[in-house]
């Protein structure tokens, strides 16, 4: 037998098993259901794409809304500062980003304090749905490492513009 032949077997073959296949799934009503899954399966890859793309919108304006500080969210927030927080603050507002060494040095805390002050700030501007007001960054300083602590960018400037008033 030639190769012409075996492929016009093989093509015979397949075409006897879809006719087969084919009248099967239309006995049983498959056929209808398949069709019907697969537009349904389609829809919903479609839709799946969709609710990504309102995701990332949804997470584009949330940041957008977080990263921004208004007078009232920012003077509610000032107020419910303690003194140690106020001095901390005024710390790392003034160097525009420090070390946790030279923190503790200016302010007279324990690392300790620091972390749990750094924690309540923290905590209280993501209560009110904003984003850290400081963000903590590990940093090789000669061969050790250290923490170096900067604040947010729309919150230092409204913290400036407070303080120049």
């Amino acid at each position: 037998m030639n190769l012409k032949g075996k492929l016009e077997i093989e093509f015979d073959t397949i075409d006897s098993l879809c006719t087969r296949l084919y009248t099967s799934l239309q006995q049983y009503g498959a056929l209808e259901r398949f069709i019907n899954y697969s537009i349904g399966f389609l829809e919903m890859e479609t839709l799946k794409r969709i609710e990504k793309v309102i995701q990332k919108r949804m997470r584009e304006l949330e940041e957008i809304w977080l990263s921004t500080w208004d007078d009232e969210a920012f003077d509610t927030y000032a107020r419910k500062l303690s003194q140690d927080a106020k001095k901390l603050l005024d710390e790392v507002v003034k160097c525009a980003r420090i070390t946790k060494t030279e923190l503790m040095r200016a302010t007279g805390f324990t690392p300790m304090k620091v972390a749990g002050v750094l924690a309540g700030m923290n905590n209280m501007a993501k209560k009110m749905g904003r984003k850290p007001v400081i963000t903590r960054h590990r940093i090789r300083v000669g061969d050790k490492w250290d923490e170096e602590y900067t604040v947010e960018e729309s919150f230092l400037q409204f913290y400036k513009q407070k303080q120049s008033n």
